[in-house]
C-alpha cells in the first residue's frame, strides 16, 4: 500500500507540473485518473512478477522432487541387480534399462551399470547342452535390452552412447540388427568359450566396435550380411583359436574392419571376392 501510494503521489506530481499546474477541478480529476491508472499498471506488473517468481519456486521444487525420485529409483535397482537371488537380479536390469530411458541427462550413468554387471568376473556352467544356469539368463537379459535399444525402430534409442564390455564373458547373445551410428562398443578383453553371439546384419556407419585381446574359443561369432559403411572394427590382438567366426554375406564399403594384428589358427568365413576396408593378417 505504501509503494502503491507513493507512485500515484509521485505520478500525480509529475503530471501536475508537466500539465504547467492546472487549477481546475476537471484537469485535477483526469490528473488522478492518469496517475491512479499507473498505479494500476504498475501494480499489475508486480503481480506478474510476483507470480513468476512463485512458479519458478514450484517447478524447481519439483525439479528437486523429480531428481530425488529418480535417484532413489536408481538406487533401488542397482540394489536389486546386486541381490543374490537371480529373479531380483532380473527384475533390476528391467527396472535400470527403464530408468534410462525416462533419464536422458544419466542414460550412460544406467548404461555403465548394465555394462559393468557384465564384465563381474564369470565361469559359465559348460556341461548343459544349451549352457543354461540363472546367472546365464540375467547377462542373456542384458544384452538383449542392449541390443533392443540399438536397433532402429526402438521407443528409446540408445545409439550413439558407450557400451565397455571390457573383459567380459559372453556365451549367448543376440546383437543382430543393431546400428552404430556413433559411439563406442567395446569388447577387447572378452571371452567368447561357447554358444553362439550373433551381430547378423549389424551396421557399423560410424563409430568404433573393439575386439582387441578378445578370445574366440568353442562359440559360434556370426557376423553375417553385416554392413561397415564407416566407423572401424579392430581385432588387434585377437585370438581365434576354435569356433567359428562368420562374415558370410558382410559388405565392406566405406568402413574398416582390421583383423591384421590378430592371432588367427582358425581362420573367419568370408564370402569369395574383393573386400575393400578389409585388412587380414598376413599369410
Amino acid at each position: 500500500m505504501l509503494i502503491g501510494l507513493t507512485v500515484f503521489a509521485l505520478a500525480a506530481a509529475l503530471l501536475w507540473a508537466a500539465l504547467g499546474f492546472p487549477t481546475a477541478s476537471s484537469s485535477r480529476l483526469d490528473i488522478i485518473k492518469v496517475a491512479l491508472t499507473i498505479v494500476a499498471g504498475v501494480g499489475g506488473v508486480v503481480a506478474l512478477v510476483v507470480a513468476y517468481r512463485k512458479q519458478r519456486v514450484s517447478e524447481s521444487a519439483e525439479t528437486r522432487e523429480h531428481l530425488k525420485l529418480l535417484n532413489e529409483r536408481f538406487g533401488a535397482a542397482c540394489n536389486q541387480i546386486g541381490n543374490e537371488a537371480p529373479t531380483v537380479r532380473l527384475a533390476g536390469v528391467y527396472a535400470l534399462a527403464s530408468l534410462a530411458d525416462e533419464w536422458p541427462q544419466q542414460r550412460q550413468t544406467c548404461i555403465d551399470v548394465l555394462c559393468a554387471y557384465l564384465r563381474i568376473p564369470y565361469e559359465p556352467d559348460l556341461t548343459s547342452e544349451w549352457f543354461h544356469d540363472a546367472e546365464s539368463e540375467v547377462r542373456l537379459s542384458i544384452t538383449s535390452v542392449i541390443a533392443q535399444h540399438l536397433r532402429d525402430g526402438a521407443p528409446v534409442s540408445w545409439q550413439g552412447h558407450d557400451f565397455d564390455l571390457v573383459r567380459a564373458v559372453l556365451r549367448s547373445a543376440d546383437f543382430s540388427g543393431i546400428r552404430m551410428p556413433s559411439g563406442k562398443f567395446f569388447l577387447s578383453l572378452a571371452r567368447f568359450s561357447g554358444g553362439w553371439i550373433s551381430f547378423d546384419g549389424m551396421t557399423v556407419s560410424g563409430g568404433e566396435v573393439w575386439f582387441g585381446g578378445a578370445t574366440f574359443d568353442g562359440a559360434r561369432v556370426t557376423f553375417d550380411n553385416s554392413q561397415f559403411t564407416g566407423g572401424r572394427v579392430k581385432f588387434e590382438g585377437a585370438e581365434f583359436n576354435a569356433g567359428e567366426v562368420s562374415f558370410r554375406g558382410a559388405r565392406f564399403a566405406g568402413g574398416e574392419v582390421d583383423l591384421s594384428e590378430a592371432v588367427v589358427r582358425v581362420m573367419p568365413v568370408f564370402d569369395e571376392g574383393e573386400k575393400p576396408g578389409l585388412k587380414l593378417p598376413a599369410t
